[in-house]
């Protein structure tokens, strides 16, 4: 691809006179340069828009504390800046050891200039480059939109837009419709490239219709991708409404979970509308179902989610709903649908595909109940769990959600305090693990053999901690009217510190 970064820059025959070397940020060298600026100043980041290569003498360096060498470097890191190059020789006899070794652990690229060049001239030299670089993007954007244009007025207009893109970039592009079927491919790369794939959504009337994915091949080059990523989608949703005008059913699927994600609308101003879209789509109205709301690391293409679970259920709707994959399974009866959710939850946590945290609902019986699923699978999601609970199964965490549900000061806390309080005290100030011992022996009925398994402790160990336990909180023999609300304070306690508010006292 043509496109200049750290590295390339050395190539210029005023850079290269200064015998540049890299000595930080290896990885980041290939981030693409935008414009060479020669500047002492330590507070320039508010001043700069990204891309910057900066040249520099290092006059202040000498009377920076450490903590203000690394503040310089994480300020200008933060804007995008992709790399200083420090002359020595000069002002300084070499770079500050620590500015390098922080440079190196954030990864931020850093140039030793070995000898005194003129700054003007570097500085004129490259950019005149880029500059050069910014016309001929200018250039390859009008072709490419003649081109695009062009191919719309031929039959089989879509094949052709895809034709035309695939060979302008040398790349593979690949048309799928909202729903994952292929529409249309060209230009299939058969080497590898070192470039990632570019996905971008076609809409047409204010909805997603398709999705367009760019593979560059091994010769690819960027500025015939940018040019053909801002300009075919709009070409494609032209050509699409004239050769493929948009189905019922997927018409209906996007109204479908439109109403589903409608959070905010009260539920008596929708749950009639999307019962009768939902009966209007062929979902039997007394079936049981099920909804996964899933955020992956990085964007899938599209039908990921479909394929992933088909599987489990031939009654599935998916549609992405902003940055998450929904889906709606159906199932002939819940005794079925209590069968396959261990599945879903199993293929969920072994998938290849990286899934950043997925929400399983607690089901519903019927269709009138999608709304109340698809929003706890979704309120699952917030909860600020660790990573062992990326897949988590809502009916795990209703507690938590009941909790995270409340704001303020609520009487949830207040009732906490009452019941434990004590013993909340006395593991925070001691370390100790009074809390999770009592959380074993009431999840495990008050068997000591299960809750020392549980623990990973001894017999005599738990039975120590049970004595210092009961001092704590006082006497609670079996049969104690105190007991319903000592063990309701415990798992409200334990549903927040899965939620967001953390551990109480």
């Amino acid at each position: 691809m043509s496109r200049m970064n750290v590295l390339d820059a050395f190539d210029d025959v005023y850079l290269s006179a200064a015998r540049p070397e890299l000595v930080a940020g290896r990885r980041s060298s290939t981030r693409s340069l935008r414009w060479v600026h020669a500047s002492e100043q330590l507070d320039i980041a508010p001043l700069l828009r990204g891309g910057e290569l900066i040249l520099m003498e290092g006059v202040y360096f000498g009377a920076c504390s450490d903590a203000d060498l690394v503040t310089y470097l994480d300020s200008i890191d933060a804007a995008g800046v992709v790399g200083i190059a420090v002359e020595t020789g000069g002002t300084l006899d070499v770079i500050p050891p620590l500015l390098v070794e922080h440079a190196e652990r954030i990864d931020f690229p850093v140039v030793h200039l070995r000898r005194r060049v003129p700054f003007v001239q570097v500085c004129e030299s490259i950019n005149s480059q880029l500059a050069d670089s910014a016309l001929r993007r200018l250039q390859m954007a009008n072709r490419m939109s003649r081109l695009l244009s062009a191919s719309i007025e031929t039959d089989g207009a879509v094949d052709a837009v895809l034709d035309v893109l695939g060979v302008e970039t040398r790349s593979s592009v690949t048309l799928r419709s909202a729903s994952g079927d292929l529409i249309g491919q060209s230009g299939l790369v058969t080497e590898p490239s070192d470039f990632t794939t570019f996905e971008v959504p076609v809409t047409s009337v204010g909805r997603d219709v398709a999705v367009l994915t760019v593979t560059p091949g091994p010769d690819a080059d960027i500025y015939s991708i940018n040019a053909g990523l801002e300009r075919a989608p709009e070409i494609l949703s032209i050509a699409l409404l004239s050769a493929r005008p948009a189905r019922v059913e997927d018409r209906l699927r996007t109204r479908f979970f439109s109403l589903l994600s409608a959070m905010n609308y009260p539920a008596s101003d929708v749950t009639d509308h999307l019962d009768g879209v939902a009966e209007r789509m062929g979902m039997p109205e007394h079936d049981a179902y099920l909804t996964v709301s899933v955020e992956f690391d990085d964007d899938p293409e599209a039908g990921t989610l479909q394929r992933l679970l088909s599987s489990v259920s031939p009654n599935i709707w998916c549609q992405k709903i902003g940055d998450r994959h929904v889906a709606v399974l159906g199932f002939a009866g819940h005794e079925m649908l209590d069968a396959q959710r261990p599945v879903v939850l199993s293929m969920l946590q072994a998938t290849q595909v990286r899934i950043r945290r997925a929400g399983v609902g607690p089901g519903t019986s019927d269709r009138h109940g999608l709304r109340r699923c698809f929003g706890t699978a979704t309120a699952v999601l917030a909860l600020d769990l660790g990573p062992d609970d990326r897949i988590r199964d809502a009916r795990n965490f209703a507690l938590a959600l009941l909790v995270e549900s409340m704001s303020g000061e609520s009487t949830v806390e207040k009732f906490v305090h009452e019941q434990i309080g004590p013993l909340l005290a006395h593991d925070r100030e001691r370390h100790g693990e009074l809390f999770a011992t009592l959380l074993a022996y009431i999840t495990h009925w008050g068997s000591k053999t299960e809750t020392a398994k549980s623990l990973r402790i001894q017999r005599q160990t738990l039975y120590q901690r049970l004595d210092r336990l009961f001092d704590v909180l006082g006497p609670l023999p079996a049969g104690s009217p105190r007991f319903p609300g000592i063990a309701t304070a415990v798992f409200l306690e334990q549903a927040r510190r899965q939620g967001s508010t953390g551990p109480g006292g």
